[in-house]
């Protein structure tokens, strides 16, 4: 068995508040990373994920303050396994070092050379040794030849890598990875998921991931930890963790789980075994297939879609709210984001808007409120050009919610923040506190209501913007990666909202990067690239095209690819896959139902 490259000892960390009061955030948390290791971290949103990983890098307490207590041993390269107090701060975050979500707030210089180079002098690193340490961690994430590039010609994706090979130049013995991929695009996930890849192939930096979108990762990782309760549960192989827990990681915890493993989840439940729980859609075809003893499986019937709600939307949907007329846009420094642009939002139903990192999603959102005015064409929201309204008309008729949430809090408690709007509109005390209380237990922040908006983590506080602009039952809303950095149970919450939201005759448009989610809800997609809607159509007409998916860097989620393989045509969600998947089984040997 590998040493350790890091052990932690009853562990407890507590949050300092203000007036001299303090929060435990984690209690009693020990467990062994071995070297080598690619870990990944689970846990629902708020649970302590992110507060885990800065007290293993030392944000905590060292700069950010709060109490300790316990130890937290890492592997230094002369010294051996070393408490981490009895490093110096230079030397802490050359043993453990961490990558956050976000690239653009991590990048700081103007070249990929000078934002590789800026920690490395920092360190002292000897004048002549700096380039073969740059060379190095760019050959590592894929980046050769972008030594000269300027850092903000760089894509999300390629953003991230080039934050990865700063972190990598300084040749840490422990790597956290925060979140790494939920800012970018499909295409730019896996180009960070290869540089991972590479980075385990190629050098001995032991890997720890905070992920919630596991689908791309699961079957890559050597051991799972679970954060759930304030403490840590672990570590544990990725297939010993999901037979162990079963479907309670999804129902119980609100986890994602692979799509293939969770089909096969399903079948158990319902009493059909398979020989193990996969990881992947190439696991799971294997196992079906095993278990009818057959080469192929024969394909059922399709599952018919489930029957309509007993109470229609109150408005016939397709009733055009906001029409986009050969619009383009450009910024001072950035010409032609949007380029004649046509789209038209409806009543009734979820327009999801996809595409790449600077394909033009957010800037073409931008319009339906009037922040942004188109410099050729026109927008139209029901029927009069967003020119002709009064900004303070426009965002109460569109309600557009931001995907950095801070930059819409503008009271001091959560309570507050949600009563704002409602207040505006002159409901009675009893009213609001009716309503606020309702919509803080929907999106799992009641216990939370006297707390600052700045204070939650950025899972909670997305929640809360989404909730403080659709509490008042606005007649459009428009929103910007809903469900970033949501586990699967706030993630399904928040979608089920605009669901209702939409069926009740609200136009709802919401841009992201989650196919799944797409898949799961939308009614309908346009798909941008180079500052144009190249699709707009069904999701299914969505995945069928190669041509457009390029352009646009999508991939289907995993279903979509399985499904195919398994059934002859694709599937879009997990819950007709296992359906089928029963039928047949049921049809070559009834004994295993």
């Amino acid at each position: 068995m590998p040493p350790p490259a890091m052990v932690v000892e009853n562990y407890s960390f507590w949050y300092k508040l203000s007036e001299g009061r303090e929060a435990l955030a984690l209690h009693d948390v020990s467990f062994e990373v071995s070297k080598g290791d690619f870990v990944l971290v689970l846990g629902m949103s708020g649970s302590g994920k992110s507060t885990l990983a800065l007290n293993l890098v030392g944000v905590y307490p060292d700069y950010f303050g709060g109490r300790n207590e316990g130890r937290i041993l890492v592997d230094h390269a002369e010294k051996g396994l070393v408490n981490r107090r009895e490093l110096d701060r230079g030397q802490r975050f050359h043993t453990v070092n961490m990558l956050f979500q976000n690239p653009e707030e991590q990048i700081v210089t103007l070249t990929v050379e000078e934002e590789i180079a800026f920690a490395l002098e920092n360190y002292l690193v000897p004048r002549g040794e700096i380039g073969e340490h740059i060379d190095a961690a760019l050959d590592l994430v894929g980046l050769n030849g972008f030594r000269r590039r300027p850092t903000h010609q760089l894509s999300g994706g390629e953003k991230q890598r080039a934050a990865l090979a700063a972190m990598l130049a300084m040749r840490p013995r422990v790597l956290i990875l925060d979140e790494p991929t939920s800012n970018l695009d499909p295409v730019g996930t896996e180009e960070v998921l290869d540089a991972v890849g590479r980075i385990r192939e190629r050098s001995d930096v032991t890997l720890m991931v905070v992920e919630h979108e596991v689908d791309a990762v699961f079957d890559q990782v050597d051991k799972v930890l679970l954060v759930d309760g304030k403490t840590v549960h672990g570590p544990n192989t990725p297939r010993e963790f999901l037979a162990g827990h079963g479907l309670d990681v999804r129902d119980r915890m609100g986890l994602w789980i692979p799509q293939a493993s969770e089909v096969a989840l399903e079948l158990g439940r319902a009493g059909v075994s398979l020989p193990t729980v996969p990881l992947n859609g190439e696991e799971l075809v294997a196992a079906v297939r095993d278990t009818i003893d057959s080469d192929q499986v024969p394909i059922a019937a399709p599952v018919p879609p489930p029957a309509p709600p007993t109470e229609p939307p109150s408005v016939e949907p397709g009733e055009v709210v906001i029409e986009v007329r050969d619009a383009s846009f450009s910024y001072p420094s950035r010409p032609d984001v949007l380029r004649g642009v046509n789209l038209a939002v409806r009543r009734g139903e979820l327009l999801a808007i996809v595409g790449q990192n600077g394909s033009g999603k957010s800037t073409l959102a931008a319009h339906f409120n009037g922040i942004l005015k188109p410099s050729a064409g026109e927008v139209l929201v029901h029927g009069k050009p967003t020119t002709k309204y009064k900004l303070a008309d426009l965002v109460r008729r569109v309600a557009y919610i931001f995907q950095v949430p801070e930059k819409q809090f503008i009271r001091n408690t959560v309570y507050e923040e949600m009563a704002h709007g409602l207040r505006a509109l002159r409901l009675a005390n009893d009213e609001v506190r009716e309503r606020v209380d309702r919509f803080l237990e929907s999106v799992r922040l009641l216990d939370r209501k006297e707390a600052s908006p700045y204070v939650l983590s950025h899972g909670q506080k997305r929640r809360l913007s989404v909730a403080c602009m659709v509490i008042a039952g606005p007649d459009v809303v428009v929103l910007d990666e809903p469900t970033f950095g949501q586990d699967y149970q706030q993630a399904q919450r928040l979608m089920r909202l605009l669901r209702a939201l939409a069926d009740d005759g609200a136009a709802v448009a919401f841009i992201t990067h989650d196919m799944r989610l797409v898949a799961e809800y939308a009614d309908r997609c346009a798909a941008m690239a180079d500052g144009k809607v190249i699709f707009d159509g069904s999701v299914p007409d969505l995945f069928a095209g190669s041509d457009v998916l390029a352009r646009a860097r999508l991939t289907p989620p995993a279903v979509h690819g399985f499904s195919a393989e398994l059934l002859g045509e694709p599937c879009l969600d997990t819950a007709e896959v296992r359906e089928r998947i029963k039928e047949a089984i049921h049809g070559r040997s009834r004994t295993l139902l």
